[in-house]
């Protein structure tokens, strides 16, 4: 069985605390601006920071995990980020506020790592694919929730009422992790001995989430350059919706893809999804009207999002039993590296070819990577 009460509460902790996050990521840009008047430039550098804080609090997650408990771990995670939070609203200068950023983004990393690894030791192994997407869909749904409550609320209450929100969100979490009954896993012999980066990393994996890096750079540009494309394109409305038509096909294709990794492993899923991850960058960069948008967002929905998902029930399949936590990290780790460097790699790109040659490069790259990924997997990976 799949949804369990501890399922169900891992899932609701996830969704709230990204929500939040992605709340926060679109709120933090304005409010730095308007707040410590900085230039667009240092606000998009402050609102940065949180994710080198989510890398700090992934890379260590793993470890410490199987060292002193995942309820400990949770925990502490949600105790630093219910502090962060609670520090937005005293944050009376510009370079606090950068701290508490990367607070925050620590809390974040280690939350969201630990409800990665609890799901995979609450799912039955085989129907670990299912499991994984059931739960990622916590964060697929927080992502179209979080900015779209996020702009929503920048236009009808003050930042601090939007602090105190993502705050409540916060202790909700807390709450919620009091019901969970964590699993016993035995902590490592070598949790003492001196720092080895096999400890904190899983190499295993680095050849798969590498491909991921890659694709989802441009899904990182994606959310960097919308809006502005948008606008360029007189789409602004439509891209108001863009990433809630992107969840509702996620939503709705996930317990077939859960499904279809389990009977018949990666390859089905993937190489169409990252076909599909192409149309939809190159739907997107001829978009002229709304109807091509909202296509460009339900493939980029059906492939990039199934994509992110199977490749992380490949990491837990890769991983020896007692890797798992690692194999996560370093999943997440790479993805949120590469969704973090996306908007600067391809906004280098972006004053010579525009927004339409972006988007048409992602496309490129997206295509491209089905030859890397069956190096590294696929071909070992044989249709079932």
């Amino acid at each position: 069985m799949i949804f369990t009460k501890n399922f169900i509460y891992i899932s609701l902790i996830n969704f709230f605390v990204l929500g939040a996050y992605y709340m926060l990521f679109i709120v933090s840009v304005p409010y730095a601006t308007e707040k410590f008047q900085v230039s667009s430039s240092l606000g998009g550098f402050a609102a940065g920071l949180i994710l080198m804080g989510c890398l700090c609090g992934r890379f260590v997650a793993g470890k410490i995990a199987l060292t002193f408990g995942f309820k400990k771990l949770i925990f502490t995670g949600i105790i630093v980020y219910i502090i962060s939070l609670a520090l937005y609203l005293a944050a009376d200068n510009f370079y606090l506020f950068m701290a508490v950023r990367f607070i925050n983004g620590i809390g974040i990393g280690c939350i969201g790592t630990v409800a990665s690894v609890l799901v995979v030791h609450i799912i039955p192994k085989e129907r670990h694919g299912q499991g994984i997407n059931y739960f990622s869909l916590s964060a697929v749904i927080a992502m179209a929730a979080g900015p779209f409550l996020g702009m929503y609320m920048m236009e009808h209450v003050s930042f601090d009422i939007i602090f105190l929100f993502c705050l409540g969100i916060g202790v909700a979490s807390f709450v919620f992790a009091l019901f969970v009954a964590y699993p016993y896993v035995k902590a490592q012999q070598n949790a003492k001995e001196a720092f080895r980066l096999s400890d904190y990393i899983c190499y295993a994996v680095i050849p798969v989430t590498t491909v991921t890096l890659i694709v989802v750079a441009g899904y990182g540009s994606l959310q960097a350059f919308l809006p502005e494309y948008a606008k360029a394109v007189g789409l602004t409305k439509t891209a108001g919706i863009f990433f809630l038509i992107y969840a509702a096909a996620a939503l709705v294709s996930r317990p077939f893809t859960g499904k279809t990794f389990d009977k018949r492993g990666a390859n089905i899923i993937i190489y169409p999804s990252l076909v599909m991850t192409s149309i939809g960058f190159m739907l997107l960069s001829i978009a002229k009207t709304p109807v091509l948008m909202i296509l460009s967002a339900l493939f980029l929905g059906l492939g990039m999002a199934n994509f992110q998902t199977t490749i992380q029930a490949v990491c837990v399949k890769l991983a020896k039993s007692g890797l798992i936590s690692q194999a996560i990290s370093t999943y997440f780790i790479f993805m949120d590296f590469g969704i973090g460097m996306g908007p600067y790699l391809y906004g280098l790109l972006a004053p010579h070819i525009g927004f339409n040659g972006l988007f048409a490069s992602a496309a490129v790259i997206s295509a491209a990577c089905i030859l890397p990924y069956y190096l590294v997997y696929g071909k070992r990976a044989s249709f079932l």
